[in-house]
């Protein structure tokens, strides 16, 4: 993965070439995060209906666009060298998902003698 402020900058430049070439590498860049994130949403139980609001569409369109490539369960796509901003949402989801856990646990209390 290309350094995305490089990308960005890129892009905004006054080399034709260079901004399309950028661009194109943003897209790429945005198309793969976008699927990690919804096959992340489905694996916590999302459903298309709240994902494709999120989104900013339909729960049909969202479902049509993303549900070959991010089914209910498995992996989520490969890492491919975290950067700093992925590496603190990894670590913010991990610990909501220990909270989570936290919370379900209280719930499960022995009885006290």
């Amino acid at each position: 993965m290309q350094d995305l402020r490089q990308l960005f900058s890129d892009a905004r430049g006054s080399n034709p070439r260079l901004a399309l070439a950028a661009v194109h590498a943003l897209e790429k860049e945005v198309e793969w995060l976008l699927v990690r994130v919804v096959r992340l949403a489905r694996s916590n139980g999302y459903d298309w209906g709240r994902i494709g609001r999120l989104l900013g569409v339909s729960r049909q369109a969202a479902r049509q666009r993303f549900d070959r490539l991010a089914p209910k369960t498995g992996p989520l796509p490969p890492t491919r060298g975290l950067t700093p901003m992925e590496l603190h949402v990894r670590a913010v989801a991990e610990t909501a998902q220990e909270v989570r856990r936290q919370r379900e646990s209280e719930h499960d209390d022995p009885v006290f003698w």
